[in-house]
């Protein structure tokens, strides 16, 4: 059984100790990635970044990341803005211009941490309206933070008007805050208001893309490739 798996986001996991059936899945993918297959060359990137199968080497695993985005792959692209925007101290220098270029591939692919990031990136530099738009697009799937970004807009009336009932919504179905500060939240709101709130809250569904559920599957997609790379 994996006693780890590989984390789809901008932060380095603490090293791992190898074990063997990760070592083997690792050469397997090295030597799948070497034919020039994309997502291996992400996977092995992904093992080298987070220490699996291997010490953990950021330096390989950014140049694994080049490997997969040069060959197509939206996820390796997200890791590749990842190491620009602050991972790979010591390895590339930070450049948002680089991780917003990179990050953009990914959003576009559909991958909801990229479409937050991506948001982030636009918000500080103060494009209040492709924030909001890659805001909506990852809240849509459910990712919880892009979620409580789309209530702090409609609380603020940040580049939209003003909506305590979507501000509500969105507080609520992000699930970041204890249920005592959504109750307080809920409070504040008239009887309209709230109940056109729960109303959204009720009918609302995440949906999110095949990648974002690939991403989400961690080490359990990186066998499933080898697996099928086999057939």
């Amino acid at each position: 059984m994996k006693l780890v798996a590989l984390a789809f986001s901008c932060l380095l996991l603490f090293s791992m100790p190898a074990h063997a059936n990760d070592a083997d899945t690792l050469k397997a993918m090295v030597a799948l990635a070497n034919k020039g297959d994309a997502e291996a060359q992400y996977h092995v990137g992904m093992m080298y970044n987070n220490g699996i199968g291997t010490e953990q080497d950021p330096r390989q695993a950014f140049e694994w990341f080049q490997k997969s985005t040069a060959a197509g792959d939206p996820l390796g692209a997200y890791k590749l803005g990842c190491y620009y925007d602050g991972q790979g101290a010591g390895i590339v220098a930070l450049d948002s211009g680089q991780a917003l270029k990179y990050k953009l591939v990914s959003a576009k692919a559909g991958y909801a941490l990229a479409q937050h990031d991506v948001a982030n990136l636009y918000d500080k530099q103060g494009n209040s309206e492709e924030a909001l738009k890659w805001w909506k697009m990852a809240g849509d799937q459910g990712y919880p933070n892009a979620l409580f970004s789309l209530s702090r807009v409609y609380s603020a009336g940040k580049g939209v008007p003003k909506d305590r009932s979507l501000s509500y919504a969105y507080f609520k179905l992000s699930k970041i805050a204890p249920k005592k500060n959504v109750d307080e939240f809920g409070s504040m709101l008239s009887k309209p208001e709230l109940e056109n709130a729960e109303k959204l809250v009720s009918e609302w569904k995440p949906h999110p893309t095949a990648l974002t559920l690939k991403a989400k599957s961690g080490f359990a997609a990186a066998e499933e490739h080898l697996k099928t790379s086999k057939n």
